[in-house]
């Protein structure tokens, strides 16, 4: 099957989100250079990817597993930038918005990189936790992906991804994590902003794991194209 690409032009609200996008970055005083967002089609899946200056963020959905999106995008951009962009990409690669009630499974890789706020909040969580014993997780397997998993079923800890996915018509949930990684304060990109809310210095802590939400169709949840009930 031959490689099909379909920009950004063909669809308002696709150009309104970029235009935020731009705008948000211009506030912040970090001008990103954002090229055309582009559909990518073959025989194992579909894409929508946009270069930021030197990075690629995409949204896949392969062909053999309709239900399921992986996002990737690490990418230096705010996490209000990345969800709008999230948001942007999944009216692109499926804009029929019965087909877009069929997802079910978001994939984003790294949290501490494509979602790196989030992975500063679970460290947090973390030191502030009773139930966190570093050496234990040493020692015990599962022990600390079950506790990541418990930190991150707390709903305050994504409130900005739930919000934007409700917007489609779902509720998010914590589906699953693997791969936790630890680390004492001083070894973490936003260490010092975890000492100063009163992480212990010597004490790891965990701040990342390949990580899947849960995308449940909401109740009574109005799809983005209808218009309301008289």
């Amino acid at each position: 099957m031959n490689t099909s690409t379909i920009r950004i032009g063909k669809s308002m609200k696709l150009f309104l989100s970029f235009v935020l996008l731009f705008l948000s970055s211009a506030v912040s005083g970090e001008m990103a250079t954002l090229q055309p967002m582009a559909l990518v089609e073959d025989e194992f899946s579909s894409r929508a990817t946009v270069d930021i200056d030197a990075c690629r963020a995409s949204l896949e959905r392969p062909n053999n597993h309709v239900s399921y999106l992986h996002f990737r995008n690490d990418c230096p951009q705010s996490l209000e930038e990345k969800l709008a962009l999230l948001s942007a990409m999944i009216e692109m690669l499926i804009p029929d918005t019965e087909d877009r009630q069929t997802i079910r499974t978001l994939f984003v890789g790294r949290l501490v990189l494509t979602f790196p706020d989030i992975a500063q909040r679970l460290a947090k969580a973390a030191s502030e936790s009773s139930e966190w014993d570093a050496q234990r997780a040493w020692k015990e397997p599962g022990y600390s992906t079950r506790f990541v998993l418990q930190l991150l079923q707390q709903d305050h800890l994504f409130p900005e991804l739930q919000e934007a996915m409700a917007g489609f018509g779902f509720q998010v949930h914590i589906a699953s994590v693997e791969k936790i990684l630890m680390a004492k304060p001083h070894d973490i990109k936003f260490g010092d902003w975890l000492l100063e809310q009163g992480a212990h210095p010597t004490i790891k802590l965990p701040f990342d794991a390949l990580t899947w939400f849960h995308l449940e169709p909401g109740q009574d949840v109005r799809l983005p194209t209808e218009s309301p009930k008289e």
